[in-house]
């Protein structure tokens, strides 16, 4: 499972638990968001998980699969 950076496709990592993964996306927001008070919002598609925390363009996807080092930047 891996989570991507909202219309930018940063790859943040890589993990074996959704656990691990929100506790890192919990980090990444503080380390790199101005938004001091985040509102985590959770919405699902398929294998694909939306986290809001903040305005329409502030979000991370985590999916299941594999990296794809072409599609990420």
């Amino acid at each position: 499972m891996f989570f991507t950076l909202s219309y930018r496709k940063t790859f943040i990592g890589s993990f074996d638990k959704i656990g691990d993964a929100i506790d890192k996306l919990k980090q990444h927001q503080e380390s790199y968001s101005a938004i001091s008070s985040p509102r985590f919002r959770k919405s699902r598609s398929g294998e694909i998980i939306r986290i809001d925390y903040g305005s329409s363009d502030c979000y991370y996807l985590i999916e299941k699969g594999e990296r794809d080092d072409r599609t990420i930047n």
